[in-house]
């Protein structure tokens, strides 16, 4: 990517922004009974001790970004997402996003898809988050038990039962009161960010905060 390709990318400014519609599309459906919206996002950050989320970019299908990602994902050029996370981080640094974190942990991928495609790319996206900020990369904690059919061939309510119960912590004492930050490429619904976050919560008294290259719109 050019200098100008990386100043034209639609981004999202959600570092500045709480109540954003990556922090709602993570927060909604996880405190049902609670009718007051303000309690409600108050209620579900407490059930999920969630501290905030943003995303860097919005995913536009008819513009660049679209082609990015799909390279990265399926093109065997994992370097986009290096690339992408160090630019968002130093560009999220001049805001208050990466106080507090402690640790970086990308969405794990299951060891058969990860055969597959040779890599992980929210590992890289991470990565280049850690080398701009100094923050640790953490790969051996949070791990995908469940090979689950791909996301985005799933719709509605299928997202949901399809990575249910799919992720586990290994050692989670180790990892006690941290902040950790969860990486991850593409959000949509957020199933997948919601289900890691779910088998997080087996860490006692840690907390987190979300990071998505892209939210779809």
């Amino acid at each position: 990517m050019c200098d100008s390709c990386l100043r034209d990318l639609p981004r999202t400014e959600q570092a500045l922004i709480r109540q954003n519609s990556t922090e709602m599309t993570l927060l909604q459906s996880a405190s049902p009974f609670v009718r007051d919206q303000g309690q409600a996002m108050l209620a579900a950050q407490r059930v999920m001790h969630l501290r905030r989320a943003a995303a860097f970019l919005f995913f536009e299908k008819d513009y660049l970004i679209r082609a990015a990602i799909h390279r990265m994902k399926y093109g065997d050029e994992p370097m986009i997402g290096y690339l992408l996370g160090r630019q968002a981080a130093e560009e999220f640094m001049y805001t208050d996003f990466f106080d507090g974190i402690e640790l970086i942990v990308p969405v794990p991928l299951h060891p058969n898809r990860l055969r597959e495609r040779g890599y992980n790319q929210s590992e890289y996206i991470a990565s280049g988050i850690s080398e701009a900020t100094g923050i640790p990369l953490d790969t051996t904690h949070v791990l995908r038990i469940k090979d689950t059919p791909k996301q985005a061939l799933q719709s509605g309510i299928h997202r949901r039962h399809n990575v249910a119960e799919a992720f586990a912590v290994s050692h989670p004492e180790q990892l006690y009161r941290k902040h950790i930050l969860l990486v991850d490429d593409l959000l949509t619904t957020g199933e997948t960010v919601k289900s890691c976050l779910k088998a997080m919560r087996t860490i006692r008294r840690a907390s987190f905060s979300v990071f998505a290259l892209c939210k779809a719109q």
